[in-house]
């Protein structure tokens, strides 16, 4: 019985790399059912691209403007894991990766990393922080470097969460290596400058949702992977 026992379990574990190798596909140009989002928001251009663009909306007083159409969820949670995906912005485009957030209010209880055109968005909204700008783990820590291609051209994003550590690379150059454990305070980053959030770095979710977010500007998406960590 206890040979029986240690062949069972040897075989579990030498199962468990395989198994956390395999990557899930959540998006690859064909379907959006791992995902979920308002009715119209994000659609799936002709040539596989995940696209929510400006739309026109009428108020109860007649003017009609244009906005984009805010976040898509995945439909499961996510703590440790390797996500990779491919992005294109806009001019001016203001938008952002979420990841293990509660979509209820992914600010304060999530993590983003910020994708940005920080030239277009200057032109019309000014000085940008750096912990706003392009790959920056968004108010808590600028990005070490922008690897980002020029508006229009397709960038890859590859963001890794191990516990308390999360690594984010644009087109293969690391933008960020962090550990939360370094936010202790509510509202305060290691160095002293003030962020947003009403509770600690360390203390937000170490599992949630992954979210896509439009800010007012057409951004893409495509080949969408994620792969689950031990």
């Amino acid at each position: 019985m206890k040979t029986l026992l240690l062949l069972s379990f040897l075989l579990t574990f030498s199962l468990l790399p395989a198994l956390a190798a395999d990557a899930i596909n959540l998006f690859d140009g064909t379907s959006l059912e791992a995902w979920e989002f308002a009715e119209g928001a994000w659609e799936i251009e002709e040539d596989g691209t995940l696209v929510c663009r400006m739309k026109d909306f009428e108020a109860d007083d007649g003017l009609v403007t244009k906005r984009g159409m805010g976040y898509i969820w995945t439909k499961a949670d996510y703590g440790n894991f390797e996500l990779s995906l491919s992005y294109k912005l806009s001019e001016g485009a203001n938008s952002g990766v979420f990841y293990r957030s509660e979509k209820t209010d992914p600010v304060h209880r999530g993590f983003e990393v910020q994708l940005m055109d920080d030239a277009g968005y200057q032109k019309s909204h000014g000085p940008l922080d750096a912990r706003k700008r392009n790959g920056s783990f968004y108010e808590g820590k600028a990005p070490g470097t922008d690897p980002a291609k020029p508006v229009g051209e397709w960038n890859t994003f590859t963001l890794k969460c191990e516990g308390a550590r999360m690594t984010c690379a644009i087109n293969g150059v690391e933008v960020f290596d962090v550990d939360v454990n370094d936010w202790p305070e509510a509202g305060k980053n290691p160095d002293g400058s003030l962020n947003k959030f009403k509770i600690a770095i360390k203390d937000k979710p170490r599992t949630g949702r992954i979210g896509l977010q439009n800010h007012g500007q057409v951004v893409w998406f495509k080949d969408i992977r994620v792969k689950l960590l031990p």
